[in-house]
């Protein structure tokens, strides 16, 4: 199952794909879709063959940003190594730190929000009756260009909050 969502750096398209060699499943998800929407949006479907088409270059663009970035996380991870549990992506740009506080991720994630403007969304709103979340992780994005605004923002309040 793929997006173009992530690698393509194309949020809200929603334009994916599964590969399966399973057709009872390929059935029952068409179905599934069927039930859902009969057919995608015809400017994302649009959008993302105009994307597919100049995916080399894209990607290139998008693996630069996350090689540059890379760095500026692993030095703000490591600088609050007692709040935070870091490894970063193997091969994307979403990392899923745990956070280590006594107040749990949730709490964090809604002050952090409210008194520094930095969204951090907690990993438990992506609830799936196929495995149970992690109640201690968060979802972060590396793949932005110009983070260091939002790692000052966010060291800051940290710093202040400690």
């Amino acid at each position: 199952m793929n997006v173009t969502s992530k690698s393509l750096g194309l949020p809200g398209l929603r334009i994916g794909w599964i590969t399966c060699r399973d057709r009872e499943l390929l059935s029952r998800l068409e179905r599934a879709k069927h039930y859902t929407t009969i057919c995608n949006s015809a400017p994302s479907e649009v959008l993302a063959r105009i994307a597919l088409k100049a995916r080399t270059t894209i990607l290139e663009r998008n693996r630069a940003l996350i090689a540059q970035n890379l760095p500026l996380f692993e030095t703000f991870f490591a600088e609050f190594a007692d709040l935070f549990d870091w490894q970063a992506p193997d091969g994307g740009c979403v990392a899923y730190p745990r956070y280590l506080g006594r107040e749990g991720v949730e709490e964090f994630c809604t002050r952090l929000v409210e008194e520094a403007g930095v969204l951090l969304l907690p990993a438990s709103i992506y609830h799936s009756d196929l495995a149970p979340a992690p109640t201690d992780r968060f979802r972060i994005g590396i793949g932005r260009a110009h983070p260091e605004a939002g790692l000052a923002a966010f060291s800051h309040w940290l710093r202040v909050w400690r």
